[in-house]
């Protein structure tokens, strides 16, 4: 992004990777027990199904390269 940035003589005011990461979509089900201190009293054995992706999801990284892939697409790099 720096680069083309530069290239592009673009300002650039700030870039937040932890924001760009939480607003990624999944493209699989996602499963996940209830952080302690969140549950509901009886309902401790129930699991949450993620829509969006969480900050420390292993598939974080991928997802917010899929979707900087296709946004670079859809500018005419490839």
């Amino acid at each position: 992004m720096f680069m083309l940035a530069a290239l592009e003589n673009w300002y650039i005011t700030g870039l937040d990777v932890k924001t760009a990461f939480l607003y990624g979509k999944l493209n699989e089900e996602i499963y996940m027990k209830q952080p302690k201190g969140f549950t509901t009293q009886g309902q401790g054995s129930k699991v949450m199904h993620l829509l969006c992706v969480l900050y420390g999801l292993k598939q974080v990284a991928l997802q917010w390269w899929r979707e900087l892939k296709a946004f670079m697409k859809t500018m005419g790099f490839h």
